[in-house]
C-alpha cells in the first residue's frame, strides 16, 4: 500500500530557555527531501513564554515550501491565523514565479491561534554586515532597529571560527550604534536534503533551492519568537538589488529569486510584518549610500559580501568581491579599510579567469559598465596598489557577446 504523502509536526517544545525544538514525521514522496526528523533553532533571549503557535513558524518556514513541491499536506496542532493566510498568499505567489512547477499540499490544523497583545512599535532588521542589510540600517537607524542575524546561511555551523568572527563584528556595530544585536543559530538549511531538492526540482525557471525558494521565506520566519518576545511589529529584511515592484522585478531579473516582494512583503503573524527593504536602489547605488556614509559617520565600517568564503570574511577574489571593490574605489574609498585586502596574485587570477568576469548576466554587466564609467572620474593614483587592478577593469569588454 502505498504511503500518504505527509508531514506531521508534534508540538514545538522550547529547551533550557532559549533552545526550540520542533519533531516532524515525514511518511510518501516528500521524505527524501529531509536529512533531519528535528527542526532545530537557538538564540540569545529567553522564548519560554512565547505561544505554539508563534514557536512553530520557523520550522513550518521552512518546510512548507518543500511540501509544497512535493505536494504533501502538512499537519500541525495550532498555527497563527494571519501567519496561515500569508502562507496561503505565499504559496500562489510561488506558483506565479515559477508556473511550469506546482504547488501544492494544505496545511491540516485542530486550532488557530490569535496572538494580538504584543506589540511595542519595536522593529527588526535582518544584518548579515553586507551591502544590502547595511544599507537597509542607515536608512531605517533612526528606528533602532534589533539586528538580527543567522548562522547556518552562508555559514555552515561546522564553521565555528568563521561565525565568531561575523558575531564579534556584528557586536561592534550594535555597540557602535546603540543597538541590541540577536543571534539565531539553526539547522534550517542542513535539516534539509538540498542536493535531493536541487536535483528534482532545479529546472524550468528554478535555479537553485536556497536562492529558488528558501532564501526569503525561511530565513524571516526564523524570526518569529523573538519578534514576539521583542515586542517587533515590523521586521525588516534587505532586499535583492534593482526590485522596484513586482512586475518590475519580473521583467527586470530573467531568474526569479526566493527573495522577493510577492514573498516577504505578504509575510506576517500576530501583529508583526514583515517589509522588504530598499527596493528602489540598485547595488551600485547601495554602494554609493555606504561610501557616504563611511566618509560622514562611520571611517572604520567593515562589509562582508562573500559567499564563497565560509570564514566569516571576504576571499578577495571571486567576481562579488572584486565587483564590490572596484565599486568602493569607483566611491573613492579604499576597499583595504572596510574589509578587503589587495591580494598580490588578484590581477593574475583575474586575467586566468576572465570568462568569470565577462559572461555575466545583465544586471551584472550594468554594473561593471557603470562601474567602468564611474572609475574613469576617481582613479586611483599611480602609486596605489589598485592603480593596475583598476587599468584591467577599464580595459576590459563586460558587455554581452551574442
Amino acid at each position: 500500500m502505498k504511503k500518504q504523502n505527509r508531514i506531521v509536526l508534534d508540538s514545538p517544545k522550547v529547551k533550557d530557555g532559549n533552545k526550540l525544538y520542533c519533531q516532524f514525521n515525514c511518511s510518501g514522496k516528500v521524505s527524501k527531501y529531509f536529512k533531519e526528523d528535528t527542526f532545530y533553532m537557538k538564540v540569545n533571549a529567553n522564548i519560554e513564554s512565547v505561544p505554539k503557535s508563534i514557536l512553530a513558524i520557523p520550522a513550518l518556514s521552512n518546510i512548507c515550501p518543500v511540501a509544497w513541491l512535493a505536494g504533501a499536506d502538512i499537519y500541525v496542532e495550532e498555527i497563527d491565523g494571519e501567519f496561515l493566510k500569508a502562507l496561503n498568499t505565499i504559496k500562489k505567489s510561488f506558483q506565479v514565479l515559477y508556473p511550469k512547477h506546482s504547488f501544492k499540499g494544505d496545511i491540516k490544523y485542530k486550532r488557530i491561534k490569535r496572538n494580538k497583545r504584543y506589540g511595542k512599535k519595536k522593529s527588526g532588521l535582518f544584518f548579515s554586515g553586507g551591502v544590502d542589510s547595511i544599507t537597509a540600517y542607515i536608512r531605517k537607524q533612526n528606528h533602532k532597529p534589533y539586528l538580527l542575524t543567522v548562522r547556518g546561511a552562508d555559514i555552515p555551523l561546522s564553521e565555528k571560527e568563521g561565525w565568531r568572527k561575523v558575531r564579534d563584528n556584528n557586536k561592534q556595530f550594535a555597540k557602535e550604534n546603540g543597538l541590541y544585536p540577536l543571534f539565531i543559530e539553526s539547522n534550517f538549511r542542513s535539516f534539509l536534503n538540498e542536493s535531493n531538492l536541487n536535483k528534482d526540482y532545479s529546472k524550468n525557471g528554478l535555479k537553485g533551492w536556497w536562492g529558488g525558494i528558501q532564501h526569503g521565506l525561511g530565513t524571516v520566519g526564523l524570526s518569529a519568537p523573538l519578534a514576539f518576545i521583542k515586542g517587533m511589529n515590523r521586521i525588516y529584511f534587505a532586499s535583492s538589488p534593482g526590485i522596484i515592484s513586482v512586475d518590475n522585478y519580473l521583467n527586470f531579473t530573467p531568474e526569479p529569486e526566493g527573495s522577493h516582494p510577492s514573498i516577504e512583503n505578504n509575510l506576517k503573524w500576530g501583529v508583526t510584518k514583515v517589509t522588504l527593504e530598499s527596493m528602489d536602489l540598485s547595488r551600485l547605488d547601495k554602494i554609493g549610500v555606504i561610501a557616504k556614509y563611511i566618509k560622514k559617520k562611520n571611517p572604520n565600517l567593515q562589509l562582508r559580501v562573500c559567499w564563497e568564503s565560509k570564514k566569516g570574511s571576504n576571499c578577495g577574489k571571486c567576481e562579488k568581491c572584486t565587483r564590490t571593490m572596484a565599486s568602493l574605489l569607483s566611491e573613492g574609498v579604499n576597499p583595504s579599510n572596510h574589509g578587503f585586502r589587495m591580494n598580490k596574485n588578484l590581477l593574475q587570477s583575474m586575467k586566468k579567469n576572465k570568462k568569470l568576469f565577462t559572461r555575466l548576466n545583465e544586471n551584472k554587466e550594468s554594473q561593471w559598465i557603470m562601474i567602468q564609467y564611474k572609475l574613469r572620474k576617481n582613479l586611483p593614483d599611480k602609486d596605489s596598489k589598485y592603480y593596475n587592478f583598476c587599468q584591467w577593469i577599464l580595459k576590459t569588454n563586460f558587455r554581452h557577446k551574442s
